[in-house]
């Protein structure tokens, strides 16, 4: 399995309002001084802005899973990927499973580190939904970062044998290391 951790962050939380009561409140005055800045071509206090938008953002998400597909290999980084074309496999070959994670929990250590990790758990079923082997916290990743990294990309490296030519699904459950927060991917491939 291998992971890669990306040092940059990209906001693209645009606030145009929303009718519905309190939706918009925990970025209103953030979102507002960020117009303020940006209008007065004060770069660097609107970025600090944004950055602000992005960690109250994370803050109240649910942990989430994006861009969730099968990549040709392990040495991805975030957004570098070589996708796998379709989800069929050969008897024993790797699966690599690419995804990026939003939402998760930043611990801050004395030091000054941006804390954050997952554990992830699988399993993998058969197409009538039988389970057919699995395996709690088998991957163990912690990060940490002078930066809150909101860019990162997860790898996660899967060999099966003795499967017969077939549908399966593989089930991947991440879970946030420093809140209770948790997410979940199913993938359909089929062996050929």
């Amino acid at each position: 399995m291998k992971y890669m951790l990306i040092g940059c962050m990209a906001v693209s939380l645009l606030y145009a309002g929303n009718a519905e009561e309190g939706i918009g409140e925990p970025f209103d005055e953030t979102f507002s001084q960020f117009k303020i800045n940006f209008a007065k071509h004060e770069y660097f206090e609107a970025h600090a802005e944004l950055h602000h938008l992005m960690e109250n953002f994370w803050e109240k998400t649910p942990l989430l899973l994006r861009n969730v597909r099968f990549v040709r290999g392990e040495d991805n980084s975030y957004g570098i990927y070589d996708p796998k074309d379709g989800n069929s496999f050969a008897p024993g070959e790797p699966l690599y499973l690419y995804l990026e994670p939003i939402g998760y929990a930043f611990k801050k250590d004395a030091e000054g580190y941006h804390e954050f990790g997952f554990k992830a758990d699988f399993s993998l079923e058969d197409d009538e939904g039988n389970v057919l082997g699995g395996q709690s916290d088998f991957a163990n990743l912690d990060f940490d970062s002078w930066n809150y990294n909101t860019e990162i990309a997860l790898t996660f490296t899967y060999t099966f044998t003795g499967l017969e030519t077939g549908k399966y699904k593989v089930i991947t459950t991440v879970n946030d290391k420093y809140s209770k927060k948790s997410a979940t991917v199913e993938q359909w491939l089929y062996i050929r």
